[in-house]
């Protein structure tokens, strides 16, 4: 009995001594770990252990203690076998080699610039990647449905026509261009994270974020700043909205063709008042585009107003201030108004003196003018410049200066157009069609019209748009009309209309009716028949009406006693023809030969112009 007393007591103390060394070993993972492997033979000896005294007992329980110690140095062993693996991998992603992830870099930084965000995705910045590049494919795909459901050229139109809406994109360009320079920067960064790289791999990653910002950031800069300016521009250009943007079939459903007054006037500080320099009108046909551009001789005598209107009460055999068919021009009747604004009533807003030239037009010319529009000639030489010049053939010297002023003083001729094939930069483009020295009214309206042709055949938008903030502060000061802001759009899509239709150019000479003393219903259904055959696109009908001698004569002798009197060249009409041989065919005052050029009163293409000392004089001013 004492000795199965002493056994159990032994049994016990090493079971007691088991279960603290387990709780060592779980407490002490590092010394578990280090501890020796159980051999095979455990199992045998333990049976063994059972049939000893008590040493052997107590070295049975430190054996099943180290039994007991196995099974969670065998976990552990597997967490630092997984640690080990993701290590690994993580060393496999973030290369330890230097430069072998520049091509990566350089990639998803480059896609940053094409999809803002992108390159955020690979790095903690993933939520920031979907925001940016969620909200760029939205803007994109609602730009688009306006696109498709307005149309290009109206979207194009209601946008930059409207004040509002180029402030707001002015301000939202400015913040995507912040935003997207900022998410290829950080793209970069988070990129670069946990890799080495090359000193020359630095350096060009340096210079290619720097030109990706760049590439990012000025367009949409310069689109700020050009929204900007166009809102500007459009508030002081253009009058005030008149309603919704329309579309030019909208807005001209129930009209074939409008009138537009254009007129260019000199406001030097060498002029004694103001006359108009240059009167056109051109009437538009509104479904092709075909336009036939009208020009009004400034010495159009005894204009007549419309029907029924208070100048008309006024005048009723037409401007007769002086009964002087000399003195009582179209061109007169602006100074008249400005001098006797009580005698004209209400000039719904316009300057006296616009107000009265253009029911003097639209009497005279039996057309309503829809819209006008006014061109100081300093903004005709901004807009010749914007485009890189005019490319023409000049066809003979052209005088710069030279005429007389309003007090009969003669000016000096103070340099030259020289003739030839050139490209006309503004001032001499500007003298091309205001020269008058040595030439008549006819040959200068021939001019006047070249020179918008040919302007309009080399509009380059490419051009035009580099110089337009420089041309918009120029329209600003020297263009007025009275085109309202809501009606810009149609107007964008009219001139689209315009380049790829016709322009026909219609002369008011004495082959229609004597200037000096005109039949206003044979002018009337002229002009009718030249608006309708230019907008079917038909040949441009010939004059109906033939001055007799004596008065092309009178005419002659009396132009001279214009503002711009003509000088050196013969009283009658010679034929011109090609240059630098006879001519070949006949040609009436006023209209281009079979080349397109035009010629005043007795000169001969060849022949030595008054005055001009050769090629090269140039300007000399």
């Amino acid at each position: 009995m004492l000795r199965a007393a002493g056994a159990s007591s032994a049994s016990a103390a090493g079971v007691a001594s088991a279960a603290e060394a387990q709780e060592r070993s779980a407490s002490t993972p590092e010394q578990t770990a280090s501890a020796p492997e159980p051999r095979p033979d455990n199992a045998a000896r333990s049976a063994d252990t059972r049939n000893r005294g008590p040493a052997s007992a107590r070295a049975s329980a430190g054996r099943v203690a180290e039994d007991a110690s196995a099974a969670p140095r065998r976990r552990d062993t597997r967490t630092e076998e997984a640690a080990n693996a993701a290590e690994t991998s993580r060393a496999r992603r973030h290369s330890s080699r230097v430069g072998e992830a520049f091509p990566s870099l350089v990639g998803w930084t480059s896609l940053s610039t094409l999809l803002p965000g992108i390159g955020l995705l690979r790095t903690r910045f993933r939520p920031l990647g979907f925001i940016l590049l969620g909200g760029f494919v939205l803007t994109f795909l609602v730009a688009l449905v306006y696109v498709l459901i307005k149309g290009p050229i109206r979207a194009f139109g209601t946008v930059v026509s409207s004040p509002t809406m180029l402030t707001f994109l002015a301000i939202i360009l400015a913040i995507i261009g912040v935003i997207w320079v900022l998410a290829i920067v950080i793209s970069h960064l988070g990129l670069r994270k946990g890799h080495r790289y090359a000193p020359w791999q630095n350096k060009m990653a340096g210079v290619l974020v720097v030109s990706l910002a760049l590439i990012v950031g000025i367009p949409l800069g310069v689109g700020s700043v050009y929204a900007r300016v166009q809102g500007d521009t459009v508030s002081s250009l253009f009058g005030d909205s008149t309603g919704h943007a329309k579309s030019a079939e909208d807005l001209w459903a129930d009209k074939p063709y409008i009138n537009v007054f254009l007129m260019g006037r000199d406001n030097g500080d060498d002029r004694e008042g103001t006359r108009p320099d240059t009167m056109l009108v051109a009437s538009i046909d509104t479904k092709t585009g075909n336009t036939a551009l009208i020009s009004v001789p400034r010495n159009l005598a005894f204009p007549i107003f419309p029907e029924g209107s208070e100048l008309a009460k006024s005048w009723p055999d037409g401007f007769r201030p002086t009964g002087q068919s000399s003195v009582d021009l179209i061109n007169s009747v602006w100074q008249w108004g400005e001098e006797n604004k009580d005698d004209i009533g209400n000039t719904h807003g316009l300057e006296p003196g616009m107000f009265t030239t253009m029911q003097a037009v639209e009497g005279s010319l039996g057309l309503n003018l829809d819209y006008w529009a006014a061109v100081d000639m300093a903004g005709f030489e901004d807009v010749v410049d914007a485009i890189g010049g005019v490319k023409i053939d000049v066809e003979r010297p052209i005088p710069m200066g030279g005429g007389k002023s309003m007090s009969g003083v003669a000016n000096d001729v103070y340099g030259w157009v020289d003739p030839g094939p050139q490209t006309l930069r503004g001032k001499d483009a500007l003298w091309y069609v205001r020269s008058r020295e040595g030439s008549d009214n006819y040959d200068r309206m021939c001019r006047q019209q070249r020179m918008i042709k040919t302007t309009l055949d080399q509009v380059d938008p490419r051009e035009l748009a580099t110089a337009y903030p420089k041309l918009a502060n120029s329209a600003t000061k020297n263009i007025a009309t009275s085109i309202p802001q809501n009606e810009v759009p149609a107007f964008i899509e009219l001139a689209i209309s315009m380049q790829k239709g016709d322009v026909t150019t219609v002369q008011i000479n004495n082959d229609v009716t004597p200037t000096y003393d005109p039949d206003f219903d044979v002018l009337h259904k002229w002009i009718l028949d030249e608006v309708k055959g230019a907008s079917e696109g038909e040949e441009t009908p010939k004059p109906t009406n033939t001055a007799a001698p004596d008065e092309k004569k009178d005419t002659a002798e009396e132009e001279p006693t214009e503002e711009a009197p003509a000088e050196g060249a013969a009283a009658e009409e010679t034929p011109a023809g090609e240059e630098g041989g006879e001519p070949t065919e006949t040609t009436k005052p006023g209209e281009p030969n079979a080349e397109g050029k035009c010629y005043p009163k007795g000169f001969k293409p060849g022949d030595d112009f008054p005055g001009y000392p050769g090629p090269g004089a140039g300007d000399e001013g």
